[in-house]
């Protein structure tokens, strides 16, 4: 091999090399890079076979006239479960039609609604009904708090189990008139929603812990299942208020509720994460 060709190459290398030891000190002053993090909790929404399951998540921000007893509010009733708000072609003026439903593995799940009224003393109720058949399977009397918040309506061990497979109906209804039980259907305000009860899948069963854990509603919410990631997450909030992972996986799992900005914001987002729960 010529001596002259392998000396040029050791130089070429050489001043390749001490180019690199040139700009190490260069790299070494660079910050270090901040991995991205992520939503603590996302929630994966699973799409209902039969008929749309239509409904009303907001019931309306007052009513008004002299004999009416709910005030206005900034943020009107409104069930704490994801919705999908769809414009026909060419009707976008119109409003859209409104799907409202959620997945629970629970035979007796917690229904949760934000309240923005603070008067015991206005009546309101709670629905459950087959959807299939519209039959009633459980109603009760809901006493309101003393402050506006979100609020937990568990379904009793005295009310008919939900059966595996099965698509409910629930109401949750105020009514803004004085007179209670006798005011016209109209002076009401209501909200409206479909839930469906499925089997929890063997794999994430097992992994479920039996009390309460932030793992646990992740695992509910990456399976779509909407009623028991948030109510373990409520519970886990109402244990321990002051916890700051919890507080941003209460608002990364409601930000799951609305699909599009505008609707998080016709849902009010903002507000409703930021509230208390109340009794």
């Amino acid at each position: 091999m010529n001596t002259q060709w392998q000396w040029r190459q050791v130089r070429v290398w050489g001043q390749a090399i001490a180019l690199l030891l040139v700009g190490l000190p260069a790299l070494a002053q660079l910050p270090p890079t901040t991995p991205r993090s992520g939503p603590t909790i996302v929630y994966v929404r699973r799409e209902v076979s039969g008929p749309a399951p239509r409904g009303r998540y907001r019931g309306g921000g007052s009513r008004s006239g002299g004999s009416q007893i709910c005030p206005a509010t900034p943020v009107p009733l409104t069930a704490l479960v994801p919705f999908q708000e769809t414009y026909e072609k060419g009707r976008e003026n119109l409003p859209p039609m409104v799907n409202v439903w959620g997945y629970t593995s629970r035979d007796r799940p917690t229904f949760w609604v934000y309240v923005p009224y603070a008067n015991r003393q206005i009546p309101a109720k709670f629905t459950l009904e087959e959807e299939a058949t519209g039959n009633l399977l459980y109603e009760t009397a809901v006493t309101l708090p003393t402050q506006a918040g979100i609020l937990g309506i568990p379904l009793p061990a005295t009310a008919p189990a939900l059966k595996s497979g099965s698509r409910y109906r629930w109401y949750f209804t105020v009514s803004c008139k004085a007179g209670g039980a006798t005011a016209a259907a109209s002076d009401n305000l209501n909200v409206e929603a479909v839930v469906v009860r499925d089997a929890l899948p063997p794999a994430i069963a097992r992994q479920l812990t039996a009390d309460p854990a932030l793992p646990n509603a992740i695992a509910y919410a990456q399976n779509g299942f909407w009623y028991d990631a948030l109510t373990t997450l409520a519970q886990l909030r109402q244990q321990n208020p002051q916890d700051a992972t919890l507080t941003t996986a209460w608002k990364d799992l409601l930000a799951g509720i609305a699909t599009t900005p505008a609707a998080r914001q016709n849902f009010n987002l903002d507000t409703i994460q930021t509230q208390p729960f109340v009794k």
